[in-house]
């Protein structure tokens, strides 16, 4: 079994998103996001999107598509698959002070990647809980 040498911190999961900050765990550095879709609709996989705005590192690749099996892997009845996209500006935010430019951060991109969804409206508080109910 590997070891996982990144840090994956949950930011925002709803009903069909979950959206992860990946940190390098030897530098404690933002890397990444990942940003898992499971659709509405009857599909047989989930979307996985690795969004970076610098290559990651073979090691930090590897732990990456290990994380999405551990956490994916036991759907019996889907698969997943990881899609790379690739963004200009790292995404940053002042935690704990402005939680909801996450949720605005998540809908840009659902629009970049041409997802027709439109996540709930929210407010700071929401961030507190394990995950928001729709």
């Amino acid at each position: 079994m590997r070891t996982l040498k990144t840090r994956f911190k949950r930011l925002l999961r709803l009903r069909n998103f979950e959206f992860f900050q990946v940190i390098s765990a030897e530098n404690n550095d933002y890397i990444a996001h990942l940003l898992i879709h499971d659709a509405k609709s009857a599909k047989d996989c989930i979307d996985v999107y690795l969004i970076y705005t610098h290559d990651l590192d073979d090691d930090s690749y590897k732990d990456v598509v290990s994380f999405n099996d551990d956490l994916l892997g036991m759907k019996y009845r889907r698969s997943h698959f990881m899609n790379l996209l690739k963004v200009e500006e790292e995404f940053n935010f002042d935690f704990p002070f402005d939680m909801l430019a996450i949720r605005n951060y998540v809908q840009e991109i659902l629009n970049i990647l041409g997802i027709d969804e439109t996540l709930p409206t929210m407010e700071e508080s929401d961030f507190d809980r394990l995950f928001k109910i729709e």
